[in-house]
C-alpha cells in the first residue's frame, strides 16, 4: 500500500470512530434539552428571592373587598330547634323553682291559717252595741231605750229595733239583728198587737207604712231616726200627718 492510501484510509476510518460526525451532533442536542427542563423543573419549586410579591404596607381592612353574602330566611316552625341547658343546669334550676314553689304556698298556708284565726276570734268577741240601751220591761223599757240612742247615727228602723231589742223581743240591729224595715206587719209577727183606738201610749211604735217609723215617747212626740239621713232625735209623733199603724208590745 502506498502512503497516499494509508492516509486515505486513516482519515476515512476517524470518521467513522464512535462519538463523531451526525451521532455526535444528536446527542449534545439531547444533552442541552434536558439540561433545559431540569433548569424548568428547578425554577417551578425554588424561585429566586427576586421573585416574591412586594410587601405592602399600612393595610386596613377596609382594603379587602368584603365577600358577598347570601341570606336565607327559613320557616321557624319548621327548622326551629329547641334551646336546652345542661342536664345539671336544668336540675338546679328546677330545683330552686320548686323550692320557691314551696315557699310560696306554706306562705300562703300561714297567711290563710292567721286569717282563720282572726275570723274566729273576731266571731267570738262580743259585738260593739254602739250607745248603751237600758235593758228594761214593757213600755217604759222601749222609751228608755229610745231614749238612750239620741245622737246615736242610724237610721228608723235600726232605732226601733234596738228599742225592742232592750225587752227581748228581737236582737239589736248592730248585733245581727234581722232588718225588718219599717212595715208594721213584720212588727206585729213579733208579738205586737196593733192599735184601732187612736190612743197613743209611751213605747207604742208608729209606722207611716214602708217610709217610716219611730218610738212614741208622750207629750206628742216621738224619738226617731234617720234625721237628716242618720240622725237620732226627738221630733213630732204628727209627720205630715198622723202615723198611719200603731203597734203596741206588753
Amino acid at each position: 500500500m502506498t502512503p497516499q492510501h494509508q492516509r486515505t484510509e486513516t482519515a476515512t476510518t476517524e470518521g467513522r470512530r464512535p462519538g463523531s460526525g451526525p451521532a455526535r451532533g444528536r446527542r449534545a442536542a439531547q444533552a442541552v434539552g434536558a439540561a433545559a427542563l431540569s433548569i424548568g423543573m428547578v425554577g417551578t419549586f425554588s424561585l429566586p428571592a427576586n421573585a416574591v410579591a412586594p410587601e405592602v404596607t399600612n393595610v386596613t381592612l377596609d382594603d379587602f373587598a368584603v365577600p358577598a353574602q347570601t341570606l336565607r330566611t327559613v320557616d321557624a316552625d319548621a327548622e326551629a330547634v329547641p334551646l336546652s341547658a345542661p342536664e345539671a343546669e336544668l336540675s338546679a334550676e328546677a330545683l330552686e323553682q320548686d323550692r320557691l314553689a314551696a315557699e310560696a304556698e306554706a306562705q300562703a298556708e300561714q297567711v290563710e291559717q292567721a286569717a282563720a284565726r282572726a275570723e274566729q276570734a273576731d266571731a267570738a268577741a262580743p259585738k260593739p252595741l254602739g250607745k248603751d240601751i237600758p235593758v228594761g220591761e214593757g213600755a217604759q223599757g222601749i222609751v228608755d231605750a229610745a231614749l238612750a240612742q239620741l245622737g246615736v247615727q242610724q237610721d228608723c228602723t235600726d232605732l226601733v229595733q234596738n228599742s225592742l231589742a232592750a225587752i227581748g223581743v228581737i236582737d239589736r240591729r248592730d248585733a245581727g239583728g234581722f232588718d225588718l224595715g219599717p212595715s208594721s206587719g213584720e212588727y206585729v209577727a213579733l208579738g205586737g198587737t196593733i192599735v184601732t183606738s187612736g190612743d197613743y201610749a209611751p213605747g207604742d211604735v208608729l209606722f207611716w207604712e214602708g217610709r217610716h217609723n219611730a218610738i212614741y215617747i208622750g207629750n206628742g212626740q216621738a224619738v226617731h231616726g234617720g234625721y237628716g239621713g242618720d240622725q237620732t232625735v226627738v221630733a213630732s209623733a204628727y209627720l205630715d200627718g198622723p202615723p198611719e199603724t200603731v203597734v203596741r208590745f206588753g
